[in-house]
């Protein structure tokens, strides 16, 4: 989902401040208290948690009794992961205290454990991680997650100004319902707008690439919800959705590259419509969390949005700019205002700018459907799922290529497919028809027909990052042909996208055995145990 990811819709710890102040037994009996309880939920709501612990620790010694008090504990026990302590702290205060918040964190801590009491930990590899995950299959990606969010640390805490001295907690999930549970999210939110991580509670929440039939970018998706954290603890949590989609777009993929505003086709595409017609989605309709909008379209179309202006904020004022406007919002300057400011212009000024920028961009491509996130079981799939993004004259050939394929007939299979593509017009259609060209690539692959096969598989792993199966295509091919270097950059884009294919983790294990890479053994024990 490299893009489709939702930042966290705020709990509601502000409304504690009138809680408190109403509160008339605690108010009465010492106003020093109330104003420091105030205060220690004000810090725990925007991840300062050493305050909190140093406030809570006072406010104790003080009121140890106070509901407020041990409700307070209960939630620095909770965004510090210890969800039966959290529990535990409640025991025998009513649900209905301090408002009911009391309640609303019992519910959240009973039902995070449920997901997560069988969870190891594992640390990454520079320690400024904790990756949380179920025994099994997930084993084999939390390493990997380790070494992408210890680059993030390095190069995104270098463009926003922090790198936190705390272990950042991350819980791999294995299915939209466990993220549901552990979050405000309902499942229908999840499906409808493929929203496949949070980060709120300080901590990341990832549903496991697993959950997925395709796959999906999980590794800039950590990335990405990484940027949220870090972005809310340096505003103090005042940034709103649309700018914190913006900016994590844009710092998603810095762990391993430049930064840089590139658009796919669709998206393109899809802005290009939405200023046509007048139907841009409004930074408004973004609150208060993407994933609360009526459809994956309606989601990418958003980031898209935010996405450019973001790239177009940096193309003029650079990381500083970006620093600054953060800075300035955490200081109590509007989201608007701080981007204004830090341009020179007026907001009416910055949007018209901003709206000619995208008027530059390519407005003749044409909308093809995306690739919604599927959500199943990871690693299994059908020949045919997808099969609804092939034209209606092609789709028969290529059914009944997948029908061949079931059963090995490799050699038939590969000639429905080449007549698909033809129906569909011939070698120009390979790229308006990629479940047809990446079927019929695989298929030649396994026919030992390497040259054609990446002839078709090369094109659709460059236009597409998350495709991973004409990624992994592509990367067999070329082991075939012993050109590792080039195997391992295909393998490792697909990597990226679906890492409990075996066949990917095989290959990339092979690959770095061929080159003397370190990382060989790494992957031949993923190999072994998704095999």
């Amino acid at each position: 989902m490299s893009g489709i990811q939702a930042h966290s819709l705020v709990r509601s710890l502000g409304v504690v401040a009138l809680v408190l102040v109403s509160s008339t037994a605690t108010a009465r009996r010492d106003r020093t208290v109330t104003g420091d309880v105030i205060k220690a939920a004000r810090f725990l709501q925007t991840s300062r948690l050493d305050d909190a612990r140093t406030l809570l620790a006072d406010l104790e010694k003080r009121a140890p009794d106070a509901a407020e008090v041990k409700w307070l504990k209960a939630e620095l026990a909770f965004q510090t992961g210890d969800y039966a302590l959290a529990i535990k702290l409640l025991d025998k205060v009513p649900d209905s205290a301090v408002d009911g918040l009391v309640g609303q964190t019992r519910k959240l801590a009973a039902s995070t454990l449920s997901v997560t009491e069988t969870f190891v930990d594992i640390k990454s590899p520079k320690g400024h991680f904790i990756i949380s995950h179920a025994p099994g299959p997930d084993a084999t990606i939390a390493g990997l997650a380790g070494e992408v969010l210890d680059a993030a640390w390095e190069t995104i805490g270098t463009d926003l100004g922090l790198k936190p001295s705390d272990a950042i907690r991350v819980e791999l999930l294995g299915s939209p319902s466990d993220l549901a549970k552990l979050s405000p999210l309902t499942e229908s939110d999840i499906e409808t707008t493929g929203t496949i991580a949070l980060s709120k509670y300080n901590k990341l929440m990832v549903v496991s690439p697993r959950a997925t039939i395709f796959g999906y970018p999980w590794m800039d998706t950590l990335a990405h919800e990484y940027t949220h954290l870090l972005i809310s603890r340096l505003s103090n949590d005042t940034v709103p959705v649309w700018l914190q989609e913006g900016l994590a777009r844009f710092e998603q993929t810095r762990w391993r590259t430049a930064p840089e505003v590139k658009l796919s086709a669709t998206e393109q595409a899809l802005l290009a419509a939405a200023l046509k017609k007048g139907r841009m989605i409004s930074f408004d309709e973004m609150h208060p969390s993407m994933a609360k909008l009526p459809s994956q379209e309606a989601a990418a179309l958003a980031y898209a949005e935010v996405y450019t202006l973001v790239g177009w904020l940096h193309g003029k004022v650079g990381y500083q700019g970006i620093r600054d406007s953060i800075v300035a919002q955490r200081d109590g300057k509007s989201a608007r205002r701080a981007v204004a400011e830090t341009l020179g212009l007026s907001w009416s000024a910055v949007e018209k700018a901003w709206h000619g920028h995208l008027k530059t961009l390519d407005r003749q491509a044409t909308v093809r459907a995306g690739k919604p996130i599927k959500f199943g079981k990871g690693g299994q799939s059908s020949e045919n799922v997808g099969l609804e993004q092939v034209g209606v004259r092609a789709r028969k050939h290529a059914r009944l290529g997948g029908m061949l394929r079931a059963r090995g007939m490799l050699e038939a299979a590969a000639v429905e497919y080449e007549k698909a593509l033809a129906v569909g017009g011939g070698e120009r259609a390979a790229a308006d028809q990629p479940f047809v060209a990446g079927k019929l690539a695989r298929t030649l692959v396994e026919l030992g027909k390497h040259d054609r096969a990446i002839e078709l598989a090369g094109p659709l792993a460059t236009a597409d990052s998350g495709d991973a199966v004409a990624a992994v295509t592509l990367g067999m091919a070329r082991a075939a042909r012993h050109e590792w270097a080039q195997a391992i950059v295909a393998y490792e884009q697909a990597l990226r996208v679906s890492p409990f294919d075996p066949t990917t983790r095989c290959g990339l294990a092979e690959a770095y055995s061929r080159t003397s890479d370190a990382r060989a053994a790494r992957e031949r024990s993923a190999c072994d145990q998704l095999k």
